[in-house]
């Protein structure tokens, strides 16, 4: 089972400290190679002026034995003179002039001979010929004259001052390295500690907020970074979920109002009819009441229902093309009837067929509840004018009436579910039908607006967007 880290300090600290790890391997192996190569260079640079020079001197001292080892201990020191030098003949074997003083102490490989004789330089790394388990440095190369190989001179210098450079390096990385590991850990956790410390207020301050109060916002760190970025947004968050909250407080009183209402009068005409000894006429009277409660009650439970079915866009019919110019053909007869029932004069103009996408009986019921509304709030003998047009891709539907007209204060609210206003609560609505017409027109992306002042009446202006005809079908052959 792996464990990790349950904060995010921790986690903070632990992937910095792995980063910093990584990045001491990758700079400690990378400054290792470079150190081995320049050293290893600097080595190479000097065998090969030594060679030179050694080349040089066995030249101009053709015969002349004590010249050439003079030289050379002036060059390299007797002691390294005597154990890393070699002057061979191109055959390979010591050269006579060093007879009895040193007799092919170096290795001469077949790869060094070779190349030597086609008068190529060869650097190898070879063990110590002391055999004291260190390595050597050696390089062979051919002295040329006239254009031929005349001698192959051998220099070679210990590794150990490379080796020695190479571990005190290793000694460093792998001490300090620790140690700066463990500052790096205690760096970074203060810091996390730090950084951390606003979301740390912020979690704090978010605790204390609860369902029951969400006026209360969590405090902004100052700055443009990103956690005031998070505290803002979770402000206005926290906002729209106490919008929400109160609207949803608000609709279940008001429910509870409206469905309380019908309820006790059923029960109360109930009682009173099971108490009576009513005659069969009586009775009826009381269950035609209870009709008109219960179907009351079934258009609150309904608009209820449609409204959260479209909220949650759970309808069960497709969107199709509509006609909507039929739809408002189809609402006509409905509202001409309600409007005569009210002693009211209803003009419908219906155009040409205006096509939109949506829903065919939602539109039914955004017109209907809009003429509806109209006819219900106006006093009797008014004018109800619904007009249907269209302008710049787009449907129009405006319906008038010469009513009491909506006070300013109250045209915003009357979008809302179960609002009613001082007309509205002397007539028989539910305060659904404008809310639900507002959802309807959401859902179909268009706009809502109206035009209202007391005394002289209310329009509402709807606009949804146009579609295309839908392609007629092929005609049938019999």
């Amino acid at each position: 089972m792996r464990l990790r880290p349950v904060t995010l300090r921790g986690r903070l600290i632990l992937w910095s400290s792995a980063v910093l790890v990584a990045m001491l391997v990758l700079s400690g192996g990378a400054a290792l190679m470079l150190l081995d190569r320049s050293l290893r260079d600097n080595l190479d640079s000097s065998l090969d002026y030594i060679a030179g020079t050694v080349a040089g001197a066995a030249q101009q001292s053709a015969a002349r034995e004590s010249t050439l080892d003079e030289t050379l201990e002036s060059l390299l020191g007797a002691e390294l003179a005597q154990r890393f030098y070699d002057l061979l003949d191109p055959s390979g074997r010591p050269d006579e002039r060093l007879r009895g003083r040193r007799r092919g102490q170096l290795p001469l490989t077949v790869d060094a001979l070779r190349n030597a004789a086609q008068g190529i330089r060869t650097f190898e790394t070879l063990p110590s010929p002391e055999g004291r388990g260190s390595s050597i440095r050696l390089l062979t190369a051919p002295v040329v004259s006239d254009g031929r190989v005349v001698n192959i001179v051998q220099v070679a210098m210990s590794l150990q001052s490379v080796e020695a450079a190479r571990g005190g390096f290793l000694l460093i990385v792998f001490v300090l390295a620790p140690v700066a590991l463990a500052a790096a850990a205690i760096c970074g956790w203060f810091l996390a500690r730090r950084a951390l410390a606003p979301v740390d207020a912020l979690v704090e301050s978010a605790r204390k907020i609860e369902a029951e109060d969400l006026s209360k916002r969590l405090p902004v760190p100052p700055g443009q970074d990103e956690l005031s970025s998070l505290a803002q947004v979770l402000n206005e968050m926290l906002g729209r979920l106490d919008r929400s909250f109160s609207a949803v407080r608000r609709f279940s009183g008001d429910a509870a109002h409206e469905l309380r209402t019908p309820l006790t009068i059923l029960k109360g005409e109930i009682e009173v009819a099971l108490r009576s000894s009513a005659d069969g006429l009586d009775l009826r009277r009381t269950l035609e009441s209870c009709q008109e409660e219960v179907d009351r009650l079934n258009y609150v439970v309904e608009d209820l229902l449609l409204m959260t079915r479209i909220d949650g866009n759970a309808l069960s019919v497709k969107l199709q093309t509509v006609d909507l110019a039929e739809v408002l053909s189809d609402v006509t007869p409905a509202l001409q009837s309600l409007a005569e029932k009210f002693g009211h004069r209803c003009t419908i103009v219906v155009p040409a067929p205006l096509w939109v996408r949506g829903y065919e009986t939602l539109l039914f019921r955004l017109i209907f509840n809009l003429g509806e509304n109209a006819v219900k709030y106006t006093p009797a003998g008014g004018t109800i004018n619904i007009n249907l047009k269209s302008s710049d891709g787009t449907a129009i539907l405006e319906v008038g009436d010469n009513g009491p007209g909506i006070p300013a204060d109250q045209q915003e609210l009357i979008y809302e579910r179960l609002y009613r206003g001082e007309a509205a609560r002397e007539g028989s609505g539910s305060g659904l039908g404008l809310a639900l017409v507002r959802s309807i027109i959401q859902l179909h992306k268009g706009k809502i607006s109206l035009s209202s002042a007391p005394g002289v009446g209310t329009c509402f202006r709807i606009e949804l967007p146009l579609a295309a005809a839908p392609e007629a079908p092929p005609p049938s052959r019999d």
